[in-house]
């Protein structure tokens, strides 16, 4: 056989792995580009949104599963304003998220005390915020948009105040409270 033809035949060859190779990272491609879609679909139907919320959600770390906690990050927020969330504040969050679905052993409820238990960035916060503002913009009559402040509120004054003598909101919470109301129109 000529060195000619050897020749020939080791391109051919590497050609068709590069081809297959090609072929295969498409695929794959494809198949994370669908489970991404998948997600999304997903995280939109938990949140009652559209794709667009829902793809800045899966970027904020949310699935299908753990989307129904999204909403509460505001109002976690104000448990966390202080440096800390007191045991009054867990179960005044843990008992308002039962309130809305978010049940027992389920990975969102998992989520939720993940967060009450390791204080989120300020970025995440800000970025959970923004996409809040978004979504009371476009749904402000769902029964949980319209009710955030009252359960933010319902947070900051579960710990607070000295036997009813002093303010159960303390500063911090009432600045957070304030930007809140200005950034939810309330």
């Amino acid at each position: 056989m000529s060195d000619q033809n050897r020749s020939s035949k080791e391109e051919d060859k590497f050609i068709l792995l590069a081809e297959q190779e090609r072929l295969a990272e498409l695929r794959q491609q494809r198949q994370l580009a669908a489970i991404r879609q998948q997600e999304r679909e997903e995280i939109a139907f938990a949140l009652g949104s559209n794709e667009e919320v829902a793809a800045a959600a899966l970027e904020l770390g949310f699935d299908g599963e753990t989307a129904p906690v999204l909403p509460f990050v505001p109002i976690l927020q104000v448990a966390w304003a202080d440096g800390s969330v007191s045991r009054a504040e867990r179960e005044e969050l843990l008992g308002l998220a039962a309130r809305y679905g978010i049940v027992e052993g389920s990975p969102a409820i998992q989520f939720l005390e993940l967060l009450i238990t390791e204080r989120p960035t300020d970025a995440f916060f800000e970025r959970v915020g923004a996409l809040m503002e978004r979504m009371v913009k476009d749904n402000p009559e769902d029964l949980l948009n319209k009710n955030l402040l009252d359960m933010c509120e319902a947070v900051a004054k579960a710990s607070g105040g000295f036997f009813g003598y002093t303010n159960p909101i303390g500063k911090e919470e009432r600045a957070l409270l304030e930007e809140f109301a200005a950034k939810f129109h309330a």
